[in-house]
């Protein structure tokens, strides 16, 4: 009975209480278990929202843009350890700077691609955005914590981050699109994360990654 009335005693009598010790328990697991943790966000947040099917386009850039984006800087910031001042306004010039070899693939865009005005326009904007909160916000805080003990623990999460941001682009084979499209674009995205990655570790800002993949997907809407 003395045993039954001690834990009781441990249950949060408020939800405050309960709300509080769930999120130190996701945090702890998030600290302990943060590749698989890591990856796992990632895959829900940009995978799920775009199985809602045909909806209007200010409800489809809420549910498969702006949330997921908004979840991925808050579960960076409270579980990946990523800093508050990741959109680093100071070290924008530089996070822009070291990104810049992006402006090449950018080009390829426009030899090889159509530009496409209208939604897609939105769209591109939105995800691009979407993308960096979700692959180089808390994509990379998650796996340098993981690689955090190993030799080139930052560089292997650079690679490894942008290896998943191509390999996710393979979703695009369920819309209609080319194989052989998809693969270039595969390519393309993961050489562009390596170069994105990269510039926000040394920077410690994603301003300049914003700004080179909000580009390079207007460039290349025709594969978007």
């Amino acid at each position: 009975m003395k045993r039954w009335k001690r834990k009781l005693q441990q249950v949060p009598r408020k939800p405050e209480d309960m709300m509080r010790k769930v999120f130190f328990f996701l945090q702890e697991y998030c600290h302990r278990e943060p590749m698989f943790s890591g990856v796992l966000l990632y895959v829900l947040l940009a995978f799920v929202p775009g199985l809602t099917g045909n909806v209007p386009l200010g409800v489809m850039c809420i549910i498969r843009y702006i949330l997921p984006g908004l979840l991925a800087a808050a579960a960076a910031v409270a579980f990946f350890d990523a800093p508050r001042s990741f959109s680093g306004f100071r070290n924008c010039a530089k996070s822009v700077l070291w990104s810049s070899p992006v402006a090449i693939l950018c080009v390829v865009n426009v030899v090889v691609g159509e530009f496409s005005p209208g939604s897609q326009v939105v769209t591109s904007v939105l995800a691009g955005v979407s993308e960096e909160f979700l692959c180089r916000l808390m994509l990379f805080p998650a796996l340098s914590l993981y690689f955090r003990d190993k030799e080139q623990g930052e560089l292997r999460a650079v690679l490894f981050s942008s290896l998943l941001f191509g390999v996710a682009h393979l979703s695009n084979l369920g819309g209609g699109a080319g194989v052989t499209k998809v693969l270039f674009q595969c390519c393309y995205t993961t050489l562009g994360g390596i170069v994105i990655a990269n510039g926000y570790r040394k920077s410690g800002s994603i301003c300049g990654g914003i700004f080179w993949l909000v580009l390079l997907n207007l460039t290349g809407t025709l594969f978007i």
